[in-house]
């Protein structure tokens, strides 16, 4: 199964690129906590507290168009299964097709997962359109004590 978005951005593919591989920005639409680089074999973390704790290797990076990870340490769901960023021109728009890959079955944590990610790629569009950051600490500790329970 997979869960895929689409996005189309008022702003530049480079923008949208350096919003989705560089910590500065991953940190300003994800997670604050974040330690990442564009670089394959490159192992980015984002945590928060003790509920989240994500581990993505990149294994694709092709500049301005394509970015693959591996999750290899996450929910248990989540492990293996692949995030897909690509990068294309629609129109004068920047089109991102996001796409969680690998989803072993539908159940309620992969709908709720679905929904955080249509929030999150909202507030990177928001972040590549406004350069403003879209990550507000108690705004973010409040949805993931939701998901948490």
């Amino acid at each position: 199964m997979t869960i895929y978005h689409q996005v189309l951005i008022d702003s530049k593919p480079e923008d949208v690129f350096q919003a989705i591989t560089e910590q500065e920005y991953l940190s300003k639409w994800w997670i604050q906590d974040c330690v990442a680089k564009p670089e394959i074999g490159f192992i980015n973390i984002f945590k928060y507290e003790d509920y989240v704790n994500n581990e993505m290797k990149i294994i694709d990076l092709v500049e301005n168009e394509r970015v693959e990870w591996e999750c290899i340490q996450s929910a248990k769901e989540w492990i293996g299964t692949h995030i897909v960023f690509e990068i294309s021109m629609h129109n004068n728009l920047t089109k991102l097709d996001f796409k969680q890959i690998g989803w072993e079955e539908q159940t309620e944590f992969y709908a709720t997962c679905n929904f955080h990610w249509a929030r999150h790629l909202t507030m990177l569009k928001d972040l590549c359109e406004s350069g403003i950051n879209q990550v507000f600490q108690e705004k973010e500790a409040i949805e993931i004590k939701k998901v948490k329970g």
